[in-house]
């Protein structure tokens, strides 16, 4: 199988040769680096250029003629890209040396995975560790993400979480190009997007190795919170992601049905279907005082409706201790 990296651009100077390097340096390299600057107002596109010049990858480097933001550049650098299996790139993170090949041997010993990730260390801008990793930071290790998850429980995580960045994912060009177009609606970038098509179109394999140092500098496009949690801190922190986007967890479901029913297996779209009908029954919460939310936790105490975002009665009692 070939392989091509996907890397999107913008006002990178300070940090893409630092990234460009990593990838370069990969004790399997990619057969190809297609690199999408999105009008970057700084050297960026240069200093890229010649990285990659001396680097000994074929490469393509694509300057946009307009700006057209995050989703849109990823998708045109994703379509551009010739490699069997892609990864895609930010222009910020470092890619430990074996990120490739560990991801790639999922590929190779299941011909029905689509779709791999991995963890990933938080570091600071000058690359210090931040005593975290990702699946800890998003939470996601308490909602039950762990190496090679099952797909039972990976799909139930997608229902409600922003469960993979696109720097820690890698992913069949032929499902890509079946996933693709990403609705308008929704608020889907490139990498929820991916994500969540992924079991429709064959396997997903999660990787507990952190296969990328997640630069945390302030200025990304999308940071995540490096400061560890309390056992009751994770607990609140897992029914705030579900309560407090309720209405949103349903409208992007509509919007993935409305977009892929039809190619859906029959029992991820009623497993969708059953969680969109949930939320929909929950979603009043939103607006709600905070004497019907509190009614209404109790309630949820009773009838164990939130069972299904792994939200226990222990888990609501003392998020209404905190309430």
């Amino acid at each position: 199988m070939t392989t091509s990296v996907a890397l999107c651009c913008y006002n990178g100077e300070r940090f893409i040769e630092d990234q460009l390097d990593s990838i370069i340096s990969q004790s399997c390299p990619p057969d190809e680096i297609v690199l999408l600057d999105d009008c970057s107002r700084d050297r960026t596109a240069d200093i890229a250029q010649r990285v990659l010049e001396a680097g000994g990858i074929r490469y393509r480097l694509i300057r946009n003629e307009e700006n057209l933001g995050v989703k849109r550049s990823f998708v045109k650098c994703i379509n551009a890209c010739r490699g069997d299996v892609i990864f895609t790139s930010d222009q910020d993170d470092i890619w430990q040396r074996d990120k490739i090949k560990h991801m790639m041997v999922e590929y190779a010993t299941d011909p029905d995975c689509v779709f791999v990730f991995s963890n990933g260390e938080l570091v600071g801008a000058e690359l210090e560790p931040l005593g975290n990793d990702v699946w800890s930071a998003l939470n996601l290790r308490r909602a039950g993400l762990c190496d090679h998850v099952s797909q039972e429980k990976y799909r139930q995580l997608l229902m409600y979480y922003w469960a993979v960045p696109g720097t820690m994912m890698s992913f069949r060009s032929g499902f890509a190009r079946k996933a693709f177009p990403i609705p308008a609606e929704g608020g889907w970038l490139h990498d929820s997007w991916l994500a969540i098509t992924a079991p429709i179109y064959g396997n997903v394999a999660a990787i507990d190795k952190n296969l990328t140092l997640y630069r945390q500098h302030g200025k990304n496009t999308v940071g995540v919170k490096a400061v560890k949690r309390s056992g009751r801190e994770e607990d609140i922190t897992q029914i705030q992601k579900v309560l407090f986007y309720l209405k949103r967890h349903r409208d992007r479901l509509k919007t993935l049905v409305e977009a892929k029913g039809e190619e859906m297996p029959a029992d991820y779209r009623e497993e969708i279907g059953n969680y969109i009908k949930l939320f929909d029954e929950l979603s009043f919460y939103e607006d709600s005082s905070n004497i019907r939310k509190a009614l209404f936790l109790m309630q949820r105490m009773a009838d164990g409706k939130l069972k299904a975002f792994d939200i226990g009665r222990g888990d609501i009692f003392r998020y209404l201790l905190h309430f």
